[in-house]
């Protein structure tokens, strides 16, 4: 850490010390003209812009004030020391007060020269400032009521000589307290989110070795729950040579991955625009790294977006849509083209590492400053709201309202979205574009699915798990598998939830075993929101693009219950009819439905007069820029009790923990939980909601699980990824630590199970 700004900051405290020093020897006027000096040096040190702070100005003001005092008072001063002294004090506490009135904080003036400008929205940094702050108001308020008893309770020297004590020791102490706060504070506070929470749990993870001998019933991994990251995570676990089972209690796999057939109509269950599908991103890199390119085929998809004012079709490539905003609201050009530029900027630093299945996250306090420097963009993004962000470059701009709307894809609110997690939507939406299978989400989930049994796993439906069986208590306790629905029993050392891990206490697992500082931490966290989804059938074409963003002019307030909610924000998909020879397509409108509003859906009867309702109002709005919506010939409807029948997911929550720059990230459990050999993967975990953070989550999983480092970091070849030539032990590209020892394993089981058939 550089110190010039700490440095700074004891120098522009030094005048406040000179002065009691100098008073005490009876030499106040020298001590106000040296003050004022000192405040006069701090000026052109400083850099250019940041000439005047707070305390500066107060700092000025007073000592003028003081030296024009000494002057005119002459040898008075001498009995008046205390006075002065209180008054500076004064002086100081109004500044204080006037600071917190206004969130400035006096040391960051000076403190944030030792930062770079990616920092300065850093909470860590900001909470620190706040504690140094807090002690120095403390401070000013200790030297003013000691000023105001030495000046009232006594007299003569005695006032003077405790009014000069009290004062230099109060600022003595501060200039003390001052260094160690600012460089532990945020050490301290770095060490307990960055090297703690990823690394939470302090039990060495299972490095599994392929090929060695099973029972019938043993697994090297049990996954509960089909969702798109237990089955990405199963997937590449069965790749590298790993039995495992997957337990779904539904009846298909994919959760809300899953694409129905209606006559030839496909009626999807969930995702509908999908971030990470382009090359580099992390769904791009899973069907790579399983070398499904030629089965998994993605289509990028043209997009509108309509406000009832306006309508723009987009998604033909970064320029021309900028070209098109930029006609369509003249006075943002110039911003919009740095937010492009800075949005082509993130994208590169979201990029930087070796392997889309890694980890973005810092896994070490080096890695953590690190980013500050390498990747600026994204350091500032991660600490403001996705309205913030665009505000710094839209100010006041309608344009701003309009893309602070597609949080709603990712279930979030522009005013307390993650601004990363907005950077990615929009880098996705305006350079990578946005993908989807050509043969559907459910496609997908079905392949990666017999990839598992393909490997010699086991994927059971309609099969859940009831239990996971423990062995031991506290520290010690391991899993030993699971007891299913059925009644059955697999014996399984790890065990990997894709589950609300809400739901899974107590009925999967005991409280005891995840602790209560665990249990404490997710009932602190929101859950999001769930969804409502009309599929409208057509026998005609709609002359709309395939994905149309669309944000009601006035929100529409339906009553749920004992509440309401608004429909400010509708997806439109659409998707032709796979008959060939059948015209038609069908059009799905998904709306975001509160947790609050959830329980309204729960009653037969009046869920069913609800979801009435609500189809009748998403008609209507879309009618408004579709007429031809009332041709429909016929209507399907799926409501948040659906989506909560169809997942694990408590309360049909579409995205896991709710999208809050609060809780994300760091502030949602990792993939270790606190029993040994647990993990959790799926939109709960880390990584956050939607098919990219579900898919990235059971790679993290199954990375650790071979034997490399889960976090990042600078990796060669993966084992996951190891090629037929390196596992007949042709010469390859040398591997480093965990990496090259798990192409061993690898390559000595399968070995032993060609032996084996041989």
């Amino acid at each position: 850490m550089r110190r010039k700004g700490l440095l700074r900051f004891l120098l522009a405290c030094t005048p406040w010390l000179v002065l009691p020093v100098l008073a005490y020897f009876d030499l106040v006027k020298w001590g106000a003209l040296a003050g004022l000096a000192l405040v006069l040096l701090m000026f052109p040190l400083m850099p250019a812009k940041r000439k005047w702070g707070i305390l500066q100005a107060f700092s000025l003001l007073f000592f003028l004030v003081a030296t024009a005092a000494s002057f005119v008072l002459g040898e008075d001063i001498a009995t008046r020391v205390p006075n002065l002294l209180a008054g500076g004090f004064a002086c100081l506490t109004i500044m204080a007060g006037y600071g917190a009135l206004e969130g400035i904080l006096f040391p960051s003036h000076y403190l944030y020269l030792d930062y770079p400008d990616s920092m300065r929205e850093s909470p860590i940094l900001r909470r620190a400032i706040w504690i140094l702050t807090l002690t120095w108001d403390g401070l000013f308020l200790a030297g003013l009521a000691a000023d105001i008893a030495a000046m009232l309770a006594l007299r003569g020297d005695t006032s003077v000589s405790v009014a000069c004590i009290a004062s230099g020791g109060i600022f003595a102490a501060g200039m003390a307290a001052t260094p160690v706060l600012s460089i532990t504070l945020p050490k301290r506070m770095e060490s307990e989110m960055v090297e703690k929470s990823p690394l939470a749990v302090r039990w060495e993870p299972a490095v599994l070795e392929p090929g060695r001998g099973l029972r019938g019933n043993e697994f090297d991994v049990a996954v509960v729950g089909a969702g798109i990251g237990g089955l990405a995570c199963a997937s590449l676990l069965s790749h590298a040579g790993m039995r495992v089972l997957v337990a779904e209690k539904a009846r298909l796999v994919g959760g809300y991955c899953q694409t129905y057939n209606w006559e030839g109509f496909p009626l999807n269950s969930g995702p509908t625009m999908l971030t990470g599908g382009a090359e580099g991103g992390v769904l791009h890199g899973l069907i790579a790294r399983l070398g499904l390119e030629g089965e998994i085929t993605m289509r990028r998809l043209e997009w509108g977006i309509a406000d009832g004012r306006i309508a723009l079709r987009l998604g033909a490539g970064s320029d021309e849509d900028l070209d098109k905003l930029g006609k369509k609201f003249p006075s943002c050009r110039e911003g919009l083209l740095r937010l492009f530029n800075d949005l082509r900027r993130f994208r590169g630093e979201f990029r930087d590492r070796r392997d889309p299945l890694t980890s973005p996250l810092p896994s070490s306090l080096e890695e953590y400053h690190e980013q500050f420097v390498r990747h600026p963009v994204s350091a500032l993004w991660q600490n403001l709201s996705f309205q913030d962000m665009l505000d710094e470059y839209l100010p006041g701009e309608p344009l701003a309202a309009l893309l602070g709307k597609t949080a709603a894809l990712l279930g979030g609110e522009p005013e307390r979205f993650p601004a990363y997690e907005g950077a990615r939507l929009l880098s996705s939406l305006f350079i990578d574009g946005i993908h989807y299978p050509r043969r559907h989400f459910s496609y997908l989930s079905q392949r990666l699915a017999e990839l598992v049994r393909e490997a010699g796993g086991e994927v059971l439906t309609s099969c859940g798990a009831e239990e996971v069986m423990v062995k031991g208590e506290g520290s010690h306790a391991v899993p030993l598998g699971l007891r299913l629905s059925d009644g059955t029993q697999v014996r399984s050392g790890v065990v990997v939830l894709g589950t609300d891990p809400r739901r899974a206490v107590p009925g999967l697992i005991q409280p005891r075993h995840l602790g209560p500082e665990m249990l404490k931490e997710l009932q602190k966290l929101r859950v999001s929101d769930s969804a409502f989804v009309l599929h409208l059938i057509f026998q005609e074409d709609l002359r709309i693009p395939e994905r149309v963003l669309y944000f009601p002019t006035r929100a529409r307030r339906v009553r749920t219950g004992d509440t309401y909610m608004s429909i400010d924000s509708i997806i439109l998909t659409k998707e032709p009819c796979a008959i060939k020879e059948r015209p038609g397509y069908v059009l799905m409108a998904r709306v975001n439905v509160p947790s609050h509003s959830y329980h309204a859906f729960d009653e037969e009867k009046g869920g069913a007069e609800l979801a009435s309702e609500l189809s009748a109002a998403i008609k209507e709005e879309i009618s408004s820029i579709l007429p031809v919506v009332r041709k429909a010939v016929r209507e399907f409807v799926t409501t948040p009790t659906h989506f909560s029948r169809l997942t694990s997911n408590g309360q049909g929550c579409a995205f896991g923990f709710a999208p809050l720059v609060t809780q994300w990230y760091y502030r949602r459990p990792g993939p270790r939980l606190p029993l040994t050999n647990l993990y959790l993967v799926g939109a709960w975990s880390r990584f956050g909601g939607g098919v990219e953070g579900a898919v990235l989550s059971g790679a993290v999983a199954a990375r650790e699980l071979c034997g490399e480092n889960p976090y990042g970091g600078a990796l060669g070849a993966s084992p996951l990824g190891v090629s037929d030539s390196a596992a007949q032990g042709e010469a390859t590209e040398p591997a480093t630590g965990g990496e090259e020892k798990g192409a061993r394993r690898l390559r000595r089981g399968r070995r032993k199970s060609r032996e084996g058939e041989g």
